[in-house]
C-alpha cells in the first residue's frame, strides 16, 4: 500500500498531499523545532504550508531516533525544510544565507543596530507576535540571539530576514517599520512623500496622516485601522504619520476611500456614497425609529457589530436627520457583509418587536417610592407580570415562568419512547423549553424519565407528539427530510430565498424560536444547505394547529419581506384582497404610507390591539395588512383598521345598531378629557388591559353631543371588564368634581386631596384618615415613580407621597383599578 501511494504522488508530481519527506534530528534539534507547546512547529507549518509530525522509533540496535514528517506539495515540502534548517542554525548560532537572491520567498530589512533589541523583544516576544499575525518567519542575521553585544554602535545597522509569501512578508515587514519610526522618529518618513502606484497587482501607496487625524484613525489599541483593513482586505500599517495601503489596486482604492469617509466623519461632515455598481458593499434601509437603537450610544453597536464580523459600517448622512429611513452601508468582503447584514436586521427586528413601555416595566426592584421601576408595587405588588422587562408581547398565551405548570391528565391514553442521553439532553433544552414547546404544539403531556420520555394524552396528542419527538431528534444529527410532505395535516410549508435564511434563522435560531413561543408551533428548515445560491430557495417546515402555522407563517413572510421588499407582495398582487369563503382565510388589506406608521403603533401596539379585538391575525407584510381567521374576524379587523386609518385625520361616526361586538359607554360631556387622558393614554391603557379597541364617536371635542358615546369593541368578557374600568373613572371624576388630568388631583370637597391617575408618571392615592387631619402615602407606580399634585387647601404632597390639611373628612373612595 504504502508503495502505491508514493507511485501515485510521484506519477502526479508530487502535488498531493500524498507526498513525504524526513527530516531525522537529535532529540534536543526536535525539541526545538517543536518549541514551547508545539508553537515552532505550528510556525513553520503556517509558514510553509505543509504538515510536519514528530515520529519517534527505534533504530539499529535499539537506539531511539527522532524523525520529522514533511507532507504537502513539492514546493510545501521544499519551504518547510528550508525553514527547518534556519531554526536548527540559530540553535548554534548566527544564521547566514550565502545568496539571498536565490530565495524568492525572503525579504531583507534593514534595521538601526540600536533598535534591535527594541525590535527583538524580551526573548523575542516582538518577533514572534508578528510571526504569529502574518505566518512569517523572522530572524536576525549574523546575530546571535543568545548572546547580544555589550555595546551598540548607533550608525551600524543589522538585517532582518523575513520569510513567507509576498503578502505575509510585507506586512510583517510594516510592522517591524512602525516599531523601529515609533523607536527613532524619521527614520523611514523623513524624506518620504504619499505617492500612489499605477500596478494594477500588489504594490504600495502612501498618503499623509493629519496629526488631528491620527489617534481617530488609530483607534483605541488600533482597532480603527484593522477595521478598515479587514473590511478592504488590504494591508493597512501607519509607520509614524504616513499611512501604508498594500494590495492589489482595488483593495488600496477600497482601503483610501474607507479612510477618507471614516476622517469626513470626524469633522462632522456629510457622507455620501455613490453606492450603485460597487460590490463591496451591502445598503440596509434602516426605519427611522430604529436608528438610535442600531448604530447605540455613540456609535457603540456598530463598532460591535464592525468588529464580530470585520466590516466597516456607517449610516450615510446623520443620524439626526429623522427621516423615515436612512441607509446603512456594510462594507468587507461578501461573507462578512452578510453577517453584518444579518445582525443589523436583528436589532431592528427587536427594536420593532419590542413590547412598548407603559411605565410598569424596568430594571429595578420596587416602585413604591421615588423613581423605582420594578417587580413590586409596595404592599399591593402586582408581581412579575409587570415587572422587569414589560409587557407580555403573547397577549393570548399564559406567562410561562420556566417550570412545568401542566398536570398528567387523568385516565389519558399513554406510549413511551426510547432515547439516548444525548437525545435526552436535546429534547429537554435550556430550561426544558424544547420539552415544553414540543407538548404545547402537541397537545400531550411529556415526561422524562431516565432514557425513556412518556406521553400522555388522546390518540392524536400522542401521534402528534411522537412525530415531533422525532423531528427534534432528526435535527441534532443533521437535516431534516420530510418525504411526503401532503401527508402531515399540521404542517405548512413556506419557500424562504437563501439570501434571507440567516436573517429568518436569526442568531443560534432567536427568530425562529420566539415565533415558536409566540404561535405555539414548531419550525424548522428541510435539507438546508448551507453552500445555497443566493437565488436558490429554502423550505421551512411550520407544525401546529392551522390558526397557530398561519400566524407564524405571516410573522416570517413578515421578516423575509423586510429583507427582500416586493417578495410575497409582488406575487400576492394577482390575487383578490378579500376571500368570500366563510371558514378560515386570509384577506389583504392596502395600508397607506401615511398610515402604516399610525395603524403599527409604537412596538407593534396598535397592531396586536386590532388583533385581539377581532379575534383576527393580522400582521403587516410590507404595505399590506394579512388579516387571517373566520370571515367574520377578518371583516370586523378591516372595519377597525378603516376606522384607525380615519381617526387620524378626523372623527369617526359608526353605525353600531345591531352589532354584537361593541358596547356602548356613555360618557357626560365634562368626564371625556379624564377618562381618555392626555393624548388618549389612559384609554389606550385600557384598551391594553383588556383586549378591546376603543374610541369616543364623533371625536371627544363635539359640542353638541353630551352624553358622548364612547365604543368598546372586542369579546364580550373584554367589553365587560373594559366597561367597568371606564365607569370607574366616570364615578371618579363626577364624585370628586375637579381631577387634574396631568399630576395628582385636587379634593373637590375642599379639605382633602386625592391623587389622580396619570398615565406614564404613577398613582397615588390617600389612605389613612387622623383627627383633624388627613395624611396619603402615595403609591407610585410606573417608571417614574409619579410626583405628587398640589392640594387645594395649600398642602402639599411631597416626593415620598404624604399629604397634609387642615380638616379632616371621609376616606377617601377607592382608586379606579387599571
Amino acid at each position: 500500500m504504502a508503495s502505491q501511494a508514493s507511485q501515485k504522488s510521484q506519477a502526479n508530481g508530487g502535488k498531493e498531499d500524498g507526498g513525504m519527506d524526513t527530516r531525522k534530528v537529535s532529540k534536543e534539534e526536535a525539541a526545538f523545532i517543536l518549541g514551547q507547546g508545539g508553537k515552532t512547529k505550528a510556525k513553520l507549518c503556517a509558514v510553509s504550508g505543509a504538515g510536519i509530525e514528530l515520529q519517534e522509533f527505534k533504530g539499529p540496535g535499539g537506539v531511539a531516533t527522532n524523525q520529522f514528517n514533511i507532507k504537502g506539495t513539492p514546493h510545501q515540502r521544499k519551504s518547510a525544510r528550508k525553514y527547518m534548517e534556519f531554526v536548527i542554525a540559530q540553535r548554534s548560532g548566527p544564521v547566514k544565507i550565502a545568496n539571498p537572491s536565490e530565495h524568492d520567498d525572503l525579504t531583507l530589512l534593514t534595521v538601526p543596530a540600536d533598535t534591535v533589541s527594541f525590535i527583538t523583544g524580551s526573548k523575542g516576544y516582538f518577533l514572534r507576535l508578528v510571526e504569529e499575525e502574518w505566518s512569517a518567519l523572522l530572524f536576525f542575521l549574523l546575530v546571535d540571539p543568545k548572546r547580544p553585544p555589550a555595546h551598540v554602535d548607533p550608525g551600524n545597522t543589522n538585517t532582518l530576514a523575513i520569510f513567507g509569501t509576498e503578502r505575509s512578508r510585507r506586512g510583517a515587514e510594516l510592522k517591524v517599520m512602525a516599531a523601529i519610526e515609533m523607536k527613532q522618529p524619521g527614520h523611514f518618513t523623513r524624506t518620504m512623500a504619499a505617492k500612489e502606484s499605477a500596478d494594477e497587482g500588489f504594490s504600495t501607496d502612501t498618503v499623509h496622516i493629519m496629526e488631528d487625524d491620527y489617534s481617530y484613525a488609530l483607534g483605541r489599541g488600533g482597532t480603527t485601522r484593522k477595521k478598515l483593513a479587514r473590511a478592504s482586505n488590504c494591508i493597512v500599517e501607519y509607520v509614524g504619520r504616513i499611512a501604508f495601503f498594500c494590495g492589489c489596486k482595488r483593495e488600496r482604492s477600497n482601503a483610501k476611500e474607507y479612510m477618507k469617509w471614516l476622517l469626513m466623519q470626524r469633522v462632522g461632515e456629510t457622507v455620501r456614497v455613490d453606492h450603485k455598481g460597487r460590490d463591496d458593499v451591502t445598503m440596509v434601509m434602516v426605519p427611522g425609529r430604529c436608528i438610535g437603537f442600531v448604530a447605540g450610544h455613540r456609535g457603540c453597536n456598530l463598532r460591535a457589530i464592525e468588529e464580530e464580523t470585520s466590516t466597516f459600517c456607517f449610516i450615510e448622512g446623520f443620524a439626526e436627520d429623522y427621516e423615515d429611513h436612512k441607509p446603512l452601508l456594510i462594507f468587507g468582503r461578501k461573507e462578512d457583509r452578510s453577517f453584518a447584514e444579518t445582525l443589523v436586521w436583528e436589532r431592528i427586528s427587536h427594536k420593532f418587536d419590542e413590547a412598548p413601555d407603559y411605565g410598569h416595566g424596568g430594571k429595578g426592584k420596587r416602585s413604591n417610592k421615588g423613581k423605582g421601576k420594578g417587580k413590586d408595587r409596595g404592599k399591593d405588588g402586582y408581581g412579575k407580570d409587570y415587572g422587569g422587562k414589560g409587557w407580555d408581547n403573547n397577549w393570548y398565551r399564559d406567562q410561562d415562568d420556566g417550570k412545568e405548570t401542566r398536570e398528567k391528565p387523568k385516565d389519558a391514553l399513554s406510549a413511551s419512547i426510547d432515547i439516548s442521553e444525548d437525545d435526552a439532553a436535546f429534547l429537554m433544552g435550556p430550561g426544558g423549553r424544547v420539552k415544553r414547546k414540543i407538548a404545547g404544539v402537541s397537545g400531550a403531556f411529556l415526561d422524562l424519565k431516565a432514557n425513556r420520555m412518556e406521553i400522555y394524552g388522546t390518540a392524536d396528542q400522542i401521534a402528534r407528539a411522537s412525530k415531533y419527538v422525532g423531528l427534534v431528534m432528526a435535527q441534532r444529527v443533521g437535516p431534516v427530510k420530510i418525504e411526503d410532505a401532503a401527508a402531515h395535516d399540521d404542517l405548512s410549508i413556506i419557500e424562504v430565498p437563501a439570501e434571507s435564511v440567516s436573517f429568518v434563522t436569526g442568531k443560534q435560531g432567536s427568530f425562529l424560536r420566539l415565533v415558536e413561543e409566540e404561535f405555539s408551533t414548531l419550525l424548522f428548515f428541510l435539507d438546508f444547505n448551507k453552500s445555497c445560491k443566493r437565488d436558490q430557495l429554502e423550505r421551512l417546515a411550520i407544525f401546529g394547529a392551522l390558526r397557530d402555522r398561519r400566524g407564524a407563517e405571516l410573522k416570517v413572510m413578515a421578516a423575509i419581506e423586510m429583507k427582500q421588499p416586493f417578495f410575497f407582495t409582488r406575487r400576492d398582487s394577482a390575487l383578490p384582497l378579500q376571500d368570500p369563503q366563510e371558514g378560515f382565510s386570509t384577506d389583504r388589506l392596502v395600508i397607506e404610507e401615511d398610515d402604516y406608521s399610525y395603524a403599527l403603533g409604537k412596538g407593534g401596539a396598535t397592531r396586536r390591539k386590532i388583533a385581539r379585538a377581532s379575534g383576527c391575525i393580522i400582521e403587516y407584510i410590507g404595505r399590506y395588512a394579512y388579516l387571517s381567521g373566520v370571515k367574520k374576524e377578518r371583516i370586523r379587523a378591516r372595519e377597525y383598521l378603516n376606522w384607525l386609518f380615519r381617526q387620524r385625520v378626523g372623527p369617526v361616526e359608526v353605525d353600531y345598531a345591531n352589532r354584537e361586538d361593541v358596547t356602548v359607554l356613555a360618557v357626560p360631556k365634562d368626564c371625556v378629557g379624564f377618562v381618555t387622558g392626555h393624548k388618549g393614554t389612559s384609554l389606550r391603557l385600557v384598551e391594553d388591559n383588556t383586549g378591546t379597541f376603543c374610541f369616543i364617536e364623533g371625536g371627544r371635542d363635539d359640542p353638541h353631543r353630551d352624553p358622548k358615546p364612547l365604543l368598546i369593541f372586542g369579546t364580550a368578557e373584554a367589553r365587560r371588564e373594559a366597561e367597568e374600568q371606564l365607569k370607574q373613572r366616570i364615578d371618579l371624576k363626577l364624585v370628586e368634581g375637579w381631577v387634574h388630568e396631568e399630576g395628582g388631583g385636587g379634593g373637590g370637597h375642599g379639605h382633602y386631596g386625592y391623587g389622580g391617575w396619570n398615565e406614564g408618571k404613577g398613582q397615588k392615592a390617600g389612605g389613612q384618615w387622623h383627627d383633624g387631619c388627613s395624611k396619603g402615602k402615595g403609591r407610585g407606580q410606573g417608571k417614574d415613580g409619579g410626583k405628587g399634585g398640589k392640594f387645594k387647601d395649600g398642602g402639599k404632597d411631597r416626593d415620598n407621597g404624604h399629604a397634609h390639611s387642615g380638616h379632616s373628612g371621609p376616606a377617601a373612595p377607592a382608586p379606579p383599578s387599571f
